[in-house]
């Protein structure tokens, strides 16, 4: 299979993460009062020790699907085509139109985002359960990562001092995390260009974990195969963590031949650049997962979801975040 990586332009691509970054703080143009939406009905206090922050990715994930998608079809028409029409959405959004908003408010049911709200809501339950009660901001902003794996320094680093300080305005001694990439950016990024940023980063499997929780079966599924993220399992070291969870809960968990520190790529995050590619590297990680003779997927990563979940659909692969399956 030809990849047409070339064919992008990707300047015209890093201006449309840009303009939409200038405008809404968020690549994807999505604004913060939408990554808070999922939370309106559960009556979170703004301001507390503990506090909940999701960096929007689950949230965006229909958003990154049809960014994604939009790319690889202008891939397809030849490198002349998808440089004029890339450079034609930059220029939309120069004007202050938001393309990807304006197409998603089209092309995205009600039933992708109540998915990944219902996932939210699962893992704040389950902190309750463990004792833990947890505030949330009220408009929160995007984690900044995919800026920073872009190579967009400057940007990256506005948008971190911002970051940093909408949470310290919440009072917060303590932040948990629900993805590995919020985890990489408050843990490793943000103490580089942030000062005396002192604030005790955990992720929500080990916040449970050390209250205690016994985790709830949410599925009929007794076998499955892991996938641990690289975010997660190489710079968070979180490995064991989603292992124990599901083993407690009385599922089989089956290893695939890379795993842990030495676990295979989703395809993320070039999915933004070079989808096309991407598919093709989510589609050989998904074959050695089936490798196992497993064929349910479990990841912990919104970023390895979104990617599995379009590429499972051609394999027939069910895919699975954690918290769907045995947190809530």
């Amino acid at each position: 299979m030809r990849v047409h990586s070339i064919g992008m332009d990707l300047r015209a691509v890093k201006s449309i993460l840009k303009s939409n970054a200038e405008r809404t703080w968020n690549p994807l143009g999505v604004s913060e009062s939408y990554c808070s939406e999922w939370a309106k009905q559960l009556n979170l206090p703004e301001r507390g020790e503990t506090l909940l922050y999701t960096g929007c990715l689950y949230q965006m994930i229909p958003y990154i699907e049809l960014f994604s998608n939009l790319l690889k079809r202008l891939e397809s028409l030849g490198e002349v085509v998808s440089k004029v029409s890339l450079r034609f959405a930059s220029a939309v959004g120069s004007l202050g139109l938001n393309l990807t908003m304006l197409l998603g408010s089209i092309t995205i049911s009600e039933d992708d985002r109540q998915r990944y709200y219902a996932l939210l809501h699962r893992i704040v339950i389950a902190l309750k359960k463990a004792g833990i009660e947890v505030a949330y901001m009220r408009e929160e902003p995007y984690n900044g990562v995919l800026y920073h794996d872009l190579g967009m320094d400057e940007i990256f680093e506005r948008h971190a001092r911002r970051v940093a300080q909408k949470i310290r305005e919440t009072g917060a001694k303590r932040v948990i995390v629900v993805d590995p990439h919020t985890m990489y950016a408050l843990k490793h990024l943000i103490p580089e260009i942030v000062d005396n940023w002192d604030i005790e980063v955990i992720h929500y499997m080990d916040a449970l974990l050390e209250r205690g929780y016994k985790p709830v079966k949410m599925s009929d599924l007794r076998e499955i195969v892991l996938h641990d993220p690289c975010y997660l399992a190489r710079w968070n070291e979180v490995i064991d963590q989603p292992r124990k969870l599901l083993e407690e809960a009385g599922i089989s968990v089956k290893e695939p031949e890379f795993s842990r520190n030495f676990t295979g790529c989703c395809g993320g995050p070039i999915e933004s650049l070079l989808p096309t590619l991407a598919s093709m590297i989510t589609q050989k990680r998904i074959n050695e997962l089936r490798e196992t003779g497993v064929n349910n997927v479990v990841v912990s990563c919104p970023i390895c979801l979104v990617n599995f979940v379009r590429e499972a659909k051609k394999l027939g692969t069910n895919v699975y975040d954690i918290a769907e399956i045995v947190v809530g």
